[in-house]
């Protein structure tokens, strides 16, 4: 079942955490990377908010692996779009070669496709999960999402549920 490798961003590891999902994480990818600077942003300046201890949990039982991206010249030009998290998880996915950068941010997405990374957002996850089996109030939880301010346009939240 676990068969993907992943470098996730913040906004994953926050909303999965805010929405009690961030298990899926360790349960559906046989590999979750943290670049430094997404550590940095949800456990030491987002500490005590959502994510931070699942993340600090995740990295001391050995599920969670921080990394190095050490290419400042690639995280450079990408922060010139894009926040240091999201670059470092762009540049650590093309190091590493895994199968998916887990980031919502769509400018960050459109990046990443244009440098041939897949990705794969929060909304994704939740369905991986119900296709593989989980029982997930699919509604609920993106209700909850968006309830926390989590950006689900109108348009893409009607298609998610138009066969419901």
């Amino acid at each position: 079942m676990k068969n993907f490798r992943v470098v996730a961003d913040s906004s994953c590891l926050i909303g999965l955490a805010q929405i009690n999902l961030f298990h899926l994480l360790k349960e559906l990818f046989s590999e979750v990377y943290i670049p430094f600077a997404v550590y940095d942003e949800v456990v030491i300046k987002g500490g005590g908010e959502a994510g931070s201890k699942e993340t600090e949990d995740g990295i001391k039982d050995g599920w969670i692996l921080k990394k190095a991206v050490n290419d400042d010249v690639a995280v450079g030009a990408l922060t010139t779009i894009l926040g240091k998290g999201e670059a470092e998880v762009i540049i650590l996915c093309k190091k590493l070669g895994v199968d998916y950068a887990l980031i919502d941010e769509r400018t960050a997405r459109n990046i990443s496709e244009l440098l041939s990374v897949n990705t794969m957002g929060v909304l994704g996850i939740i369905d991986l999960a119900i296709e593989k089996g989980f029982s997930i109030n699919k509604k609920k939880a993106i209700d909850q999402l968006k309830d926390l301010g989590f950006r689900i346009s109108d348009k893409l939240y009607k298609k998610m549920f138009s066969d419901l």
